[in-house]
C-alpha cells in the first residue's frame, strides 16, 4: 500500500476506533445518569406510599378522636343509647365517606366486643378479640393505636381511641380508611398505577362480610384489594416477585418490549408485620427512549468525526506534503534521467519543509549542471 494511503487509513482506523470508543463511553454515562434518575423516581415514589400511609393513620386517629371525646357521644355510649349515637354521627360520617374514603366508624366495648358499626347498624354485636389486636390493645392500655390491620369488612388504615367520661372508660371508637386516596394520588402526582395486595389466607379468615375476589387477583398467595389499573398492575408482578418483597424494591423491567419502573413497598401492619404488598408502576419507556437517543447522537457524532478528522488529514497529508515529494521526486528522476532541467521555484518559495527540500534541489540541479559543463569541456580537449 501506497504511503499515502496507508497514512490516512492509519489514522482514520485510530480516529474510528477513538470515536467509538468515547461514544460507548458517553452512552453507558449517560444511560447510568438516566437509570439513577429512573431509580430516584421509583425511590419517590416509594417514600410517598410510606408517608401517606402514616398520613392516612394520622387522619383517622385524629377522627376517631374528635368522635370520642363529643360530650353526646360519651352520653349516649355509656346509657347504651344505640339510636342516638347513630343521629349524632351517622350524617357527617356519610359526608367523611363520600368525600375522603372513610369506609368503617365502629364503636366497641372492652376488650374488644363490636357494640355499633356506623355504615351496618343491624350488624349483630361480636366478640373481635381474636383478630383485631389494636381494639385490644386500646381497651387494655387505654391509648389511642393507629395503623394498618385487617377487620370483618377488609384491609383499612385505622385509628382507634378510647372512650372515658367522668365515670371512667366505656369502651373504645374505631375510624377506618382505605387505601384508594394514596393509590389516586399515585396516579395523580406521579402518574403510577398503583395495587394493594394482601395476604390470601388472614382475608379469608377476618374479612368475612367482603366479597371473594376472582381467582386471576390472587397471585402468589397475596389478594388484590384495590388497584387504579388491574390490567397494568397483573402484568407487572409476578408470584416471586410479590413473595420476595420483604424490603423497598426498585426495579426497571422490560415486559412485553416496553420498559416499566416498578417499586414494591411491603405492606405492614400496626406491629410492622407484613401482611402485603403496595405495588407502583409506571411506563419508562420515555427514559429508555432518552439513553437510545444518546447512543444514536453519540453514533451520529462518532460518524461525523470520523469524516471530518479523516477528510482532513487526507487533505493536509497528501496536499501539503506528498504531492510536493512526489512533485521534487519526478523532478529529480526527470533531471537523472532525461536531462531535463525544470525550475522548481515555486516550492523553493515556501517557508516550511518542502522549500528546504526544493532549495536543496536547487543546489543538486547547479552541481548537475556545473558537472555536465565539465565533462563538456573534456570532451572537446579529448
Amino acid at each position: 500500500m501506497q504511503l499515502r494511503f496507508k497514512v490516512p487509513f492509519l489514522v482514520t482506523l485510530v480516529v474510528l476506533i477513538t470515536s467509538v470508543f468515547l461514544a460507548l463511553s458517553s452512552y453507558q454515562s449517560a444511560y447510568k445518569s438516566i437509570g439513577a434518575a429512573g431509580k430516584q423516581e421509583l425511590q419517590t415514589t416509594a417514600n410517598l406510599i410510606q408517608n401517606s400511609i402514616q398520613e392516612q393513620s394520622t387522619k383517622a386517629l385524629a377522627r376517631a378522636d374528635l368522635i370520642s371525646r363529643l360530650p353526646p357521644i360519651q352520653q349516649a355510649f355509656r346509657t347504651n343509647n344505640r339510636n342516638q349515637l347513630l343521629d349524632t354521627i351517622l350524617p357527617s360520617f356519610k359526608v367523611q365517606k363520600e368525600r375522603f374514603g372513610i369506609t368503617e366508624g365502629q364503636f366497641h366495648l372492652a376488650p374488644a366486643t363490636s357494640y355499633l358499626r356506623v355504615f351496618a347498624p343491624d350488624a349483630p354485636q361480636e366478640d373481635l378479640s381474636s383478630f383485631r389486636e389494636m381494639v385490644v390493645m386500646t381497651n387494655r392500655d387505654y391509648e389511642p393505636r393507629s395503623g394498618v390491620e385487617i377487620g370483618r369488612r377488609g384491609l383499612g388504615i385505622r385509628g382507634v381511641v378510647p372512650i372515658s367520661d367522668a365515670q371512667g372508660p366505656i369502651g373504645s371508637f374505631e375510624v377506618a380508611l382505605d387505601f384508594k386516596p394514596i393509590l389516586e394520588a399515585l396516579k395523580k402526582v406521579n402518574d403510577f398505577e398503583g395495587g394493594v395486595f394482601v395476604d390470601e389466607v388472614l382475608m379469608s379468615t377476618i374479612a368475612t362480610l367482603t366479597p371473594k375476589p376472582d381467582p386471576e387477583k390472587i397471585i402468589g398467595g397475596l389478594r388484590n384489594q384495590d388497584s387504579t389499573n388491574w390490567q397494568v398492575i397483573r402484568s407487572l408482578v409476578s408470584p416471586d416477585l410479590l413473595t420476595k418483597a420483604n424490603d423497598v424494591t426498585l426495579k426497571i423491567e422490560n415486559i412485553d418490549g416496553m420498559d416499566y419502573g416498578i417499586a414494591l413497598v411491603p405492606l405492614l401492619d400496626f406491629k410492622g408485620k407484613k401482611i402485603g404488598v403496595i405495588v407502583a408502576g409506571r411506563d419508562f419507556q420515555s427514559l429508555t427512549s432518552q439513553a437510545r437517543g444518546v447512543l444514536v447522537n453519540n453514533i451520529v457524532l462518532a460518524i461525523l468525526q470520523v469524516i471530518v478528522l479523516t477528510g482532513t488529514v487526507w487533505v493536509l497529508f497528501n496536499g501539503l506534503l506528498m504531492r510536493p515529494i512526489l512533485a521534487l521526486g519526478n523532478l529529480i528522476a526527470n533531471t537523472v534521467r532525461d536531462d531535463v532541467f525544470i525550475t522548481v521555484d515555486d516550492l523553493s518559495a515556501r517557508r516550511d519543509e518542502v522549500g528546504q527540500i526544493a532549495k536543496s534541489f536547487e543546489l543538486l540541479q547547479k552541481r548537475f549542471t556545473d558537472m555536465k559543463k565539465e565533462l563538456g569541456l573534456l570532451r572537446n580537449n579529448a
